[in-house]
């Protein structure tokens, strides 16, 4: 029986109509004020940031730092690095550029070298920086791809199907990479707006499930919702749904054999994501050889079950 439940978190009042409340990349649709902004939040969200992003700030970081330390030598004079010949003011700059670029990797080539105790300074100062530097992105690099993520990808539809004497809510999802995933759980809740009378309140369900726990994961995983008297699906019109504003919301959780840690993984699914009268096709094949063969992309795959 699915059970009603007050409040999971997101919150049951609201002032106007919102976005999702889980975003496909498992985020949600909330901006906190006034959090902690300090060092460690900082080394949270460089953690958490999506590679591309992350590989964005630490390249800028390099370059804006040695930018700076190349203004300071600029500042302080070119002929203040033995070996520097420019013939302008920008090349001027641009040898200091260089040569701090050789003083934070501390790689030293020996055909530049400060002079004078400001220079000095300067290059010391900018090497323990450079070593300070390169040690912090390491060590951001390494808690990266240390950290035990779940990539599980889930069918881009839940499907309204045929079941039993009945129907039932389903969708798939399968682990994207090659690693063992055990012990999975999932926890399905509707979220509805479900008095008219009250045009910005919500409503949240736990949805009872065929199979809420299964041992191991090598293939897709179909979770099954089935469609009772119990059910706050049962006698509800696509349009309903969209009238109502229905969002599935999706955890699942499991144990990474890699990583021998509990990873999680959240997905949302809204109306308009709903496919009524639809059933899954079967998403693998059997080879020559006897193996089971499964194409991750054919988790998406359903035909229709009423083509009148």
């Amino acid at each position: 029986m699915s059970e009603r439940i007050n409040d999971p978190g997101f919150g049951a009042k609201y002032e106007r109509k919102t976005k999702r409340i889980i975003n496909h990349d498992g985020s949600f649709n909330v901006r906190r004020k006034g959090v902690d902004t300090g060092l460690r939040s900082l080394y949270e969200a460089l953690i958490g940031m999506k590679l591309l992003p992350f590989l964005g700030v630490v390249l800028a970081t390099y370059l804006l730092l040695n930018a700076f330390f190349a203004t300071l030598y600029f500042l302080n004079g070119v002929e203040h690095l033995q070996g520097a010949t420019p013939d302008s003011l920008f090349d001027e700059w641009l040898t200091c550029f260089f040569f701090s670029f050789q003083t934070f990797t501390t790689v030293g080539y020996g055909f530049l070298s400060p002079m004078g105790m400001t220079a000095n300074f300067i290059a010391a100062v900018e090497a323990l920086c450079g070593l300070l530097g390169f040690a912090l992105a390491t060590g951001l690099l390494y808690g990266r791809f240390s950290k035990p993520r779940a990539k599980l990808i889930y069918s881009k539809n839940a499907l309204m199907s045929p079941f039993k004497d009945g129907k039932a809510l389903m969708f798939r999802v399968a682990n994207k990479r090659s690693n063992v995933l055990m012990q999975m759980e999932a926890t399905v809740i509707l979220m509805l707006k479900d008095d008219p009378m009250i045009p910005h309140q919500r409503s949240y369900y736990r949805l009872d499930l065929q199979v809420s726990r299964i041992h191991f994961l090598p293939l897709s995983w179909t979770i099954v919702h089935p469609v009772t008297e119990e059910s706050p699906f049962f006698g509800k019109t696509p349009e309903e749904l969209i009238k109502k504003e229905a969002e599935l919301l999706i955890l699942i959780t499991g144990f990474d054999d890699t990583f021998n840690q509990i990873v999680h993984s959240r997905f949302s699914y809204t109306c308009e994501e709903f496919v009524h009268d639809a059933k899954f096709k079967i998403p693998y094949e059997i080879d020559t050889a006897g193996d089971i063969v499964l194409d991750i992309e054919d988790i998406n795959a359903y035909k229709l079950t009423n083509t009148a």
